[in-house]
């Protein structure tokens, strides 16, 4: 079963790939790091996993990311 992400969970995921951290990511979307927070909460539980390495692992393999 494909996830589907939003525009912003898929910047995001973007982002915390190519290593930027939650001050930076906010910073960068205009948005607050509580913000952030709770798109990677959101995004965490729409997979089901406790950690982002799924989520990476997944995008990349998915398209939604690439090199």
């Amino acid at each position: 079963m494909k996830i589907k992400f939003t525009t912003r969970e898929t910047e995001l995921i973007t982002l915390i790939a190519d290593g930027k951290e939650n001050r930076e990511i906010a910073e960068e979307l205009f948005i607050s790091i509580r913000t952030v927070e709770s798109h990677r909460k959101n995004i965490l539980l729409k997979m089901n996993c406790k950690n982002f390495y799924k989520v990476i692992s997944y995008s990349f393999k998915n398209q939604i990311l690439s090199i």
